[in-house]
This record gives C-alpha cells, structure tokens and sequence, in this order.
C-alpha cells in the first residue's frame, strides 16, 4: 500500500471513529427515554455535551497541529476516546452518561480536524476533491452501522451493548496510529507564530465558511438526532424507524461524484445553494407527506453541501489545522445548541411541525448564505 492509500485510510478511520461515536446517539435516545424516563431535550443534550470541549478548545487543538504535527495529539485523543467509550458502558445514571460524553469530546478537539488535515497535506493540488468526496462516506458508513446495525442490537441486548463494539474499533485505531502513522514533516517554520496573530491572518472567507456551516449542521444534525423519535410518533417501530431515518444519510455515498466535479469548477456558491435550498423544502415534504422514503431525496441533496466546503477551506487558507477547527467550532456550536432547542420545541409544542420547520429554515438560510460566497478571485490568489 503506498503512502498516499495508507494515509488516507488512517484519515477515513479517524472519520469513522469521530462519526460513530456521534451518530450512536439517535437510534439509541428511544431506549434511553424508556429505561431512565428522560426528556427529549436532556437527550438532546447527551448529543450535546460531546461537543463543549471541541466548541471552547476545538481552535487551539487545529493551532497546535499547524505547529506541532499530527501523530503525538492523534494518540493523545484516542485514548480520551478508549476513554470515554469505558465510561459510557459504565455508567449508571444519566450525569455519568453525560460524563462520558465530555471525555469523548476531548479526543473530539483533534479528531474533528485532523482527518481533513492529513488529507489536505497528501492531496492538495492533485484530486483533492476525489479525496475529499471519498472521504465525506465515512458519515454515511457510520449512520448505517448505527442505525441499522447498533440498533437492532441495542433492541435486542441492551443499549450499551453497541459501545463494546465501538470500543473495539477504537483501540484498532489505535494500534493503527501507533506502529503506521509517519509525520511528513517537521515542524513547519511558518505556522511558528503565537496564536492570536495566526487568527488575525485568517482570511475572512474561513469565518464565512463556518457560518455556513453552522447553519447546515443545525438543520441537517438535528434531523438525524430526532428522526427516529418522529417516525415513533408516527407508528413505527423502534427497529424499523432507525432504519427508515439512516436512508437519509445514504446519499452521501454520492459524495465521490461531488467531489470529482469540484476538481473541475468554480461554481461552488451555486452548488451549495442548490443543495441547501432543495434539502429544506424536502425536509418539509417529509412531514407533511409522512412518506418515509422521502428521506432518500433529502439526503441526496444533503450530499451537495459539506464536500464543497471541505474542499474550499485549504483554497482560502494554508493554515489547515486552525481553518478546519474554526469549521469544526462552528459545527459545534450547532451540536450543543440546537439539538437541544428542537427537542424542547417538540416538548413544548407536542409535535414535531415547529421542529421541522426550525431545522427546514436554518438549511435553507445556508443556502442564501451559500448563494453569497465569491470564492472566485480568491481561488486565484492562493492556486
């Protein structure tokens, strides 16, 4: 296997971990609910608190890989993760689960950054975008063996039982990192400068990006969180409203063909937009039509969004390490916060129309912002 496939397979893993370890959540909140008697805000918040630490120390984590490199902070989180993952199993009331979800969040600070760093360092300039595109699979991978794999599971053992397995992967990655990850280089002399004026030099398009994101993320996250909840409400089962709600996340395994037209245009505002406006009008159609395979539509344009504001970032920036952890702040502050507003909007309301429309006009309010992105001229100055 030559450097390029290893490194990218150790950066996919990093995403599968990173992923599965989030997307574990949703199919698991029903059981949850059952055994504890949670609210569904409190289960939006078990979601939630995964992300405080990447959300208050997510940017100096991306500035120490600019300076330091990746493979001693890459060990360093995954114990936090192996970590994290044991107390889950653990624990035995829901401050203890919250617990475990804090630790987790501390292997998160290097984990949300640093797949998209290695692959910035191996790819960029030369089909970066396939990279990327292939790369965006590793949520889709995750949301199945979460909801069609761990679920069934939690359904028939019990809901921890799939954190055994997530552990299991955790420690190969592990292994992995330890005894096959080679930094490329040293330290690099350019990124030897203090924190605050590495901020300053950011080019503003990195702050645009990140607003973009937000937005996408509070809409699309939220979604995944409560989709099983919804389709409960709506009759189904447990088992069969997890499946139902993974086929939202399906068309991602598209994100290779994103990611081969984004090495070939500059259209990248109107390929955000598109995505974002039609993936908000489908999420509607999905409530008001209560037709589950819906969902397969929605998640196709979902796929248009986050492989072109991967590729985008390192276009704008060199600085990969802090411009993908101002990505990654962004995204977590959606993580925290939003989950938790629509579960409450669901208490609140007793059904789930003021939620959708929440998560239906942030998506669509990506868009507009999308729409507005003139990345052009900026492309020039840094290719």
């Amino acid at each position: 296997m030559n450097r390029r496939a290893l490194y990218f397979f150790i950066s996919y893993f990093i995403s599968l971990v990173l992923a599965i370890n989030f997307q574990l959540i949703p199919p698991l909140i029903p059981h949850i609910i059952r055994e504890w008697g949670i609210t569904r805000s409190q289960a939006g918040l078990i979601s939630g608190t995964t992300a405080l630490p990447p959300l208050f120390l997510g940017i100096f984590g991306g500035y120490f890989l600019d300076r330091f490199g990746n493979k001693k902070p890459v060990i360093v989180a995954t114990l936090f993760y192996m970590l994290g993952e044991t107390l889950f199993i653990l624990a035995n009331r829901f401050s203890l689960l919250l617990l475990s979800r804090v630790v987790l969040g501390f292997g998160g600070i290097i984990f949300a950054i640093v797949g998209l760093r290695i692959l910035a360092e191996e790819f960029q300039g030369e089909n970066y975008g396939k990279a990327v595109g292939f790369w965006s699979t590793g949520l889709p991978v995750a949301v199945v063996i979460s909801f069609n794999i761990f679920s069934p599971i939690a359904t028939r053992y019990h809901w921890k039982t799939p954190m055994y397995i997530v552990l299991g992967f955790t420690v190969l990655l592990f292994i992995l990192i330890l005894f096959f990850y080679k930094e490329k280089s040293k330290e690099s002399e350019g990124n030897n400068i203090e924190f605050l004026k590495s901020i300053r030099e950011l080019s503003p398009k990195v702050w645009h990006l990140g607003i973009i994101w937000f937005l996408f993320n509070a809409g699309s996250l939220s979604f995944l969180t409560f989709a099983p909840d919804y389709f409960i409400s709506r009759g189904l089962s447990p088992t069969y409203a997890s499946s139902v709600s993974s086929l939202y996340i399906m068309g991602a395994f598209l994100s290779p063909v994103i990611g081969y037209l984004l090495d070939r245009t500059k259209r990248h505002n109107l390929i955000l937009f598109t995505g974002a406006v039609l993936l908000s009008l489908s999420l509607m159609l999905v409530y008001f039509l209560n037709f589950p395979l819906m969902i397969i539509i929605a998640g196709i344009f979902s796929v248009l969004v986050p492989p072109s504001i991967f590729y985008l970032l390192p276009k704008i920036t060199d600085k990969y390490g802090l411009g993908y952890a101002i990505l990654s702040l962004f995204v977590n502050l959606s993580t925290v916060f939003v989950p938790y507003l629509i579960g409450y909007a669901r208490d609140v309301s007793g059904t789930y129309f003021t939620s959708f429309l929440l998560m239906s006009t942030s998506i669509f309010l990506s868009g507009l912002f999308g729409l507005n992105l003139k990345l052009k001229e900026e492309i020039k100055q840094y290719e």
